[in-house]
């Protein structure tokens, strides 16, 4: 049980008064011993005194902003090890769709895009469906069924319209309307089997049901041949097809301008579940780091390099001698970081590229074995060479095989010169085994993962396509990684993105689709929870002196909550609201209600 925390313990930093002070709290400060408070002070976007209201009496001064909680909780500001601020970003600028739960609710938002659309333009759309795993579509729609290009062409007769396939789903689909489908050059199979002249070219080919074009399956109508509208397989980022570009050409190319407004749009949404600090790490851009400088966002934002592998040996060592000045504990300042570089060894096993250690069933049915992205002593020279020129490494590694890659890379990168100090990242690390932990450990490897790819993938990928059992009951091991010792860190990557849903799940390990429990052995304890999302990420980042507790001396970044998840019913954990976000003692989130709060007194 968490015990009380006084000036005893620490409560009091010096006598200066301090900006604001938070009391009548229920503050769970997630120290050592996860102590609670009933009031923290704060100064120079610091924590200056935490305890009773007493302890800190002689910290408030005539200008100091005093705001009553009515005994509401108060959490260290969350840190996402693997959040995609800039990737996801993207979605906030085209037509979102979640929440539609019909074809004629599809139509009339595209339609209400056209309206105010110039002619000519696309409109791009979300996935059908519901962010972040799109389950049973198109069954979730009251029709049963996607928009016909026909209806698409009704809502918006003067765009283009791209509905875009779900990147974490395979097999997916992606809509088209007859602009689109004319501007990709589909639309007429007479046209299409002319230039293929009946036989198969260049990855092209036509059968009775579909034109296939390397990977992707645009379908066709049993009737007149011609397009439907419904495109599969749109994967430009885990199953890329030389096609994809050649049939959006309709699609502005992305820009700077438009990535920084992707992320601009992206950053309150983060803050509102909580999240004062972000690791970006994987499938980054250097225009995100730009953008990051150039809207000073409040988040504190910690940025890797990722690794171009498809570059020579000499590309790369040159673009890691010009980042090796971020060194092993990144360089910086405490809002905008370097972190050292990113390589990944596979993806998704959804999309098939996942690098397990046997065979299992891909997305076409057939059993795979897929090689890693990147070959494995073309990985090992790289690993190498970043350890050589003292930069950290993250590496993104789900499937058993590829984290062996990545700890047998490690492994011999600390032969040469000890990493144990170095902290590299194993991103994702659905399948650790415990010999793979307990390396880990010997390496001071930190692994970041997510429980919520057991709600999203566990039915349909982890049973289904690998066959359960040990895949099933032991994914996502975190009773495993903390009986060892070792801090693993949360992340939400793909989502839910809420922390307070991330934190349940790790109660709870259930399937999202079916809602069966998967491995409850390998459940945590809230407290245990909380700490992953708190003092756990704030070692991944060699920040543990200044974040992921409430503490004298420490940045403070805080959020305060609707119910404590401490005390509420296990199931309402996933629902608690968070009421305000403070970074450096300032509201970036739920300003309001801090205001109403402070009328009310």
């Amino acid at each position: 049980m968490p015990r009380s925390r006084s000036a005893a313990t620490g409560g009091a930093h010096c006598a200066t008064s301090a900006d604001s002070v938070l009391t009548n709290a229920n503050i769970l400060t997630v120290d050592a011993d996860f102590s609670t408070a009933g009031a923290v002070a704060m100064a120079g976007g610091r924590i200056v005194g935490v305890g009773t209201h007493e302890d800190i009496q002689h910290l408030i001064g005539p200008d100091t902003q005093i705001t009553d909680l009515g005994g509401r909780t108060v959490l260290p500001g969350f840190i996402d090890t693997h959040g995609h601020l800039g990737l996801f970003g993207q979605e906030k600028q085209w037509v979102n769709l979640d929440g539609a739960g019909s074809v004629t609710e599809i139509c009339e938002r595209i339609a209400r895009a056209a309206a105010t659309t110039p002619v000519g333009d696309a409109i791009v759309a979300t996935p059908v469906g519901d962010h972040p795993y799109f389950f049973r579509v198109p069954e979730c729609l009251v029709e049963g069924r996607f928009p016909t290009r026909q209806e698409l062409d009704a809502a918006a007769p003067d765009h283009p319209v791209y509905i875009t396939a779900p990147t974490n789903r395979v097999p997916n689909s992606a809509l088209f309307n007859t602009r689109a489908l004319r501007a990709a050059g589909l639309l007429s199979a007479k046209t299409f089997a002319k230039a293929l002249k009946g036989k198969s070219k260049d990855g092209m080919e036509v059968t009775d049901t579909a034109y296939w074009l390397d990977g992707i399956e645009v379908v066709r109508d049993q009737q007149t041949g011609r397009p439907t509208g419904e495109i599969r397989n749109m994967q430009p980022i885990y199953n890329p097809s030389r096609y994809y570009d050649k049939i959006t050409p309709f699609l502005p190319q992305p820009t700077y301008e438009s990535i920084r407004d992707g992320i601009r749009l992206m950053a309150p949404d983060f803050l509102a579940e909580g999240v004062t600090t972000l690791l970006e790490n994987h499938l980054t851009r250097p225009e995100e780091l730009r953008s990051y400088r150039e809207l000073d966002l409040p988040l504190r934002i910690f940025f890797a390099h990722e690794i171009d592998a498809r570059q020579s040996l000499e590309e790369i060592e040159r673009m890691l001698r010009t980042v090796s000045f971020s060194g092993r504990e990144g360089f910086g300042d405490d809002h905008l970081a370097l972190v050292g570089v990113s390589i990944g060894v596979d993806g998704p096993h959804w999309h098939g590229a996942g690098v397990a250690d046997e065979h299992y069933i891909g997305p076409d049915g057939t059993m795979i074995n897929p090689d890693p992205l990147v070959p494995e002593p073309l990985y090992r020279a790289i690993v190498g060479l970043a350890a050589r020129l003292g930069l950290r490494v993250h590496s993104c590694a789900g499937g058993r095989r590829a984290i062996q890659i990545a700890l047998d890379a490690f492994a011999a990168a600390d032969d040469e010169s000890s990493i144990s100090d170095r902290r590299f990242v194993l991103e994702h690390c659905e399948f650790p085994t415990p010999a793979q932990i307990a390396e880990c450990g010997r390496l001071g490897v930190v692994p970041t993962t997510t429980t919520n790819f057991l709600w999203g993938k566990v039915s349909e990928v982890f049973i289904d396509r690998l066959g359960g059992g040990d895949y099933s009951e032991n994914a996502i091991p975190l009773r495993w990684w903390l009986d060892a010792g070792i801090p693993v860190a949360q992340e939400t990557d793909w989502g839910p993105r809420s922390v307070m849903f991330s934190i349940w799940q790790s109660l709870a390990r259930q399937s999202g689709l079916t809602g069966e429990v998967i491995g409850a052995h390998q459940r945590i304890s809230r407290e245990e929870a909380i700490r992953l999302f708190t003092n756990s990420g704030a070692h991944a980042l060699f920040k543990e002196d200044v974040l992921g507790s409430i503490e004298v001396g420490k940045f403070a970044d805080l959020v305060v909550l609707s119910e404590s998840p401490m005390t509420c019913p296990e199931d309402a954990i996933k629902d608690i609201e968070v009421l305000v976000t403070m970074i450096d003692g300032k509201a970036v989130h739920g300003h309001e209600v801090l205001a109403q709060l402070r009328e009310a007194q």
